[in-house]
């Protein structure tokens, strides 16, 4: 059938290789984070000058993404403003619900499969005595208790909590923000020619979310649902910074000296203890990817660019066999063997889980949205011209 509104294999296609390498490194560098994170009892930052110094560099400059871990998954918030709206604009709005649908499939089949490896893997290896004893504050919030199947649907439906007493994949708070924030992106078209207005909005959502308790470095879920729709509004800045730039158009061409100076506002950007800053550096990074010169030729190098390509499967997967093999292998091997180790397990695990579970899931997330476009457009007079599906060839 020929088809060209298949808005899935248009973000896909409309994807520059630097940027999905780009987010292989964001991932990676949450894996380190998680990884000092499971050897936090070892404490780095004693009072030691040697202690002291890695204090500062943790808290106090660009390292400190290693420490919060925060930083890398605003980055992923603003690139996937970027993204999917460069590819709305390069194919054509598929409509709110066929975008929906999309996003639904597309992010929901992943993250239900991980929640399934998270609870075949607690009653495979986890050992209850373990989790609440020695690896208490190393098991990075997961399996503080035995999963049950309400545990389950609210992950699943990601409709997490602070308050809920078990979690099974820590990682998932973010993509319950990211999926709410996103389901309705095709809304951002409407501001084609006023993205200040756009900003405008978002930031004052975003104070809108900073009033009712929402903040900065630490895991927002809120202690109720509405609390974490508060929390998910707080974060609407990282999803419009990247749908402005894209909305903005192609990105310009730096000189030398201009590439020098925005690499050296990203340094210092991301060391600040602030997500509006962290937002900022994002763009920043997101334009310089872009230049040619030394930093694309080096972010289009094979092995990063598979690193981006299933950068997804090892965010949503790697703390899980991370924590699965320090319950497996805790007093047999050295703390820090077994963290190396098991993060290297991650990677290593992470092509089989991409392949059997996110591959389908996109192809699936296009079926979904080719399905509904086909069958909506005979009813869509009166929506705006940005929202309805692109009807660039005759549907068969």
């Amino acid at each position: 059938m020929a088809n060209t509104l298949n808005h899935a294999a248009a973000v896909h296609g409309s994807r520059l290789p630097e940027l999905d390498a780009l987010r292989g490194v964001a991932a990676l560098v949450v894996v380190v984070h998680h990884a000092l994170e499971m050897l936090r009892p070892f404490e780095l930052t004693d009072g030691t000058v040697t202690g002291r110094a890695i204090h500062i560099l943790l808290n106090f400059s660009p390292f400190r993404v290693l420490e919060f871990g925060r930083g890398p998954v605003l980055f992923f918030f603003v690139l996937s403003g970027y993204v999917l709206t460069r590819a709305l604009l390069k194919s054509g709005s598929p409509g709110l619900l066929a975008f929906a649908a999309q996003r639904c499939v597309r992010l929901l089949i992943p993250v239900t499969a991980s929640v399934v490896l998270s609870c075949s893997l607690y009653y495979l290896v986890a050992d209850p005595a373990l989790l609440q004893g020695p690896l208490l504050n190393r098991s990075l919030t997961i399996w503080s208790k035995p999963p049950d199947v309400a545990a389950v649907l609210r992950e699943v439906a990601l409709l997490q909590t602070n308050q809920d007493p078990t979690r099974l994949n820590n990682v998932l708070w973010s993509l319950a923000h990211e999926w709410r924030l996103t389901l309705l992106l095709p809304l951002v078209l409407l501001f084609r020619h006023r993205i200040s207005l756009l900003l405008a909005l978002a930031t004052a959502a975003t104070g809108f979310g900073a009033m009712f308790s929402a903040g900065e470095n630490f895991i927002m879920l809120g202690p109720e649902l509405h609390g974490s729709i508060v929390a998910t509004v707080y974060f609407s800045l990282s999803i419009a910074s990247g749908a402005a730039l894209a909305l903005a158009g192609q990105v310009p061409v730096l000189s030398r000296e201009q590439r020098i100076a925005t690499g050296i506002g990203i340094v210092m950007l991301v060391g600040m203890t602030s997500d509006l800053a962290v937002y900022l550096a994002s763009v920043l990074l997101i334009v310089l990817a872009q230049q040619p010169g030394r930093l694309q030729q080096v972010l289009r190098w094979r092995p990063l660019l598979w690193l981006g390509q299933v950068s997804f499967s090892l965010y949503l997967i790697h703390s899980l066999i991370m924590v699965a093999w320090m319950c497996l292998l805790y007093g047999r091997l050295p703390d820090w063997a077994i963290v190396v180790s098991g993060a290297l397990l991650a990677v290593l695990a992470t092509p089989l889980f991409f392949h059997c579970v996110e591959r389908p899931s996109r192809h699936l997330a296009r079926l979904a949205e080719r399905r509904l476009v086909r069958d909506l457009p005979d009813k869509l007079e009166a929506v705006p011209a940005p929202l309805k599906p692109s009807l660039h060839t005759k549907l068969e």
